[in-house]
């Protein structure tokens, strides 16, 4: 028997929006009781966590990452609390989903997967991302997508932004897929403008049509420049006449993705405002640099996979988002080699706690927590996540609020893979895989297959 004593915290729980002083007794994975100070003991050979001065609370749920098996992104994502995340997203994902699911065990934390419209997309010979799937097309991705789905694939991922030419009649057969088996729909929603929210309504449509549990992606780098609050609005019309919709969103303005991809043919550059100013490359030979016509012809050409960060959002905009009840906190992290990359690979969730309850005091640490565990687990149906009764899962987190601080920042101006500050244990599957910034056990994650 395994058993872990987190002593003289105070505990968090977000199914009761409640926050008292206790202690938390974990015992073979699972949280077995939590209670008043001094009213557990632990056994004589459990392991004692000192927590005081501490918030202890569920571990963070990530609703939106391309990690996908990746284990170094794996381990910073440990590094800032997260225990779980959702994979698969905007469209790419492994077309296998079993045999991926399979390869899974004893990751450094737990993963879900969906399974993505671009990878289904060219399974069915669509290679062109301008150009609709046709007829026979369309019913193949539809079988695919529903093989991933009995696989135990968390849902399914729309990723229009990446294919312009994708029609709504194959996102419709893949929303009808995911609805029949109980399963949430994520969406990169289409690039047509800077400030565009037909494709918003779009996205919205098709839940209409569908019956769909709809999240939109990365909502800030989507609305986030100067029209954030109408589309929190158009969500607000849409969730009165029924339809189940929430989003994800991160604590940074400026987004990524790697420069050979649609976001950086010309025409789309020129419909959403995109100045080659506004452009940082953070991966490859050429990290750090601000790429003139030549240079970014040269890496769209032969180095497409390099990922460039786009600087056109307004800060403002993503407390904004943040604070929106429905908003599930996420990093939309990818892979990159250490010291490259996105600081919000390894800072987003300290960033957000320092930020909105900490320093702008926007949110109560209960309302806070909430957003970033049991909210996401409820969403994406993630049993036994999220909560910290006992029988759930015991993936945890003890953090100081006071000393929780993002270090990471851009090539260039930092190192975006800087841990944070202010974490003192994360626990996942019952078993410490980080103490005091320091890695412990990074097996004790696997693969969550939907059911």
């Amino acid at each position: 028997m395994s058993e872990l004593f987190i002593a003289g915290g105070t505990i968090v729980d977000p199914e009761r929006m409640h926050r008292f002083a206790g202690d938390v007794l974990v015992r073979d994975g699972r949280v077995a009781q939590t209670a008043a100070p001094g009213a557990l003991r632990p056994t004589a050979g459990a392991r004692v966590i000192d927590a005081s001065g501490c918030i202890v609370c569920p571990g963070f749920i990530d609703p939106h990452s391309h990690i996908d098996g990746d284990r170094y992104t794996a381990t910073l994502s440990l590094l800032q609390g997260i225990t779980t995340t959702v994979g698969g997203n905007c469209g790419f994902s492994p077309l296998d989903m079993g045999a991926f699911l399979d390869t899974q065990a004893h990751f450094p934390i737990h993963q879900a997967e969906l399974i993505g419209m671009c990878s289904l997309r060219e399974a069915a010979g669509v290679t062109d991302p301008f150009v609709p799937a046709q007829g026979e097309q369309i019913e193949t991705m539809a079988r695919l997508c529903r093989q991933a789905l009995a696989c135990g694939a968390a849902g399914v991922s729309l990723g229009p932004a990446y294919t312009p030419g994708a029609s709504i009649e194959e996102m419709e057969a893949l929303c009808r897929e995911a609805k029949a088996m109980d399963r949430p729909v994520a969406i990169d929603t289409r690039m047509n403008s800077m400030t565009d929210l037909h494709s918003l309504e779009e996205a919205i449509d098709l839940a209409r049509a569908t019956g769909c549990r709809l999240v939109i992606s990365h909502f800030v780098y989507q609305y986030g420049v100067g029209v954030e609050y109408h589309a929190l609005a158009i969500l607000e019309d849409a969730r009165n006449d029924g339809i189940d919709v929430h989003l994800d969103s991160g604590m940074y303005k400026d987004w990524c993705s790697t420069v050979g991809s649609a976001l950086f043919e010309p025409g789309i550059m020129r419909d959403n405002g995109i100045e080659l100013w506004h452009l940082r490359v953070i991966t490859g030979e050429h990290i750090g640099q601000q790429p003139d016509e030549a240079l970014l012809a040269h890496l769209r050409a032969e180095h497409p996979q390099d990922a460039v960060v786009v600087n056109t959002g307004d800060q403002e905009a993503v407390y904004a988002i943040a604070r929106y009840p429905l908003t599930m906190i996420s990093t939309d992290a990818g892979t990159y080699k250490p010291r490259e990359g996105h600081p919000q690979i390894a800072g987003s969730f300290p960033r957000y706690l320092r930020e909105m309850v900490r320093e702008r005091r926007e949110m109560t640490w209960e309302q806070a927590i909430y957003k970033a565990t049991l909210l996401p687990a409820k969403v994406f149906s993630l049993r036994g996540k999220g909560r910290l009764r006992p029988g759930s899962d015991a993936d945890l987190l003890v953090f100081d609020p006071e000393e929780i601080m993002d270090q990471a920042d851009f090539p260039g101006l930092g190192c975006p893979n800087a841990a944070p500050t202010g974490i003192r244990c994360v626990i996942v599957g019952g078993e410490v895989a980080v103490m005091n910034g320091q890695f412990e056990n990074l097996s004790m994650g696997g693969a969550i297959r939907a059911c």
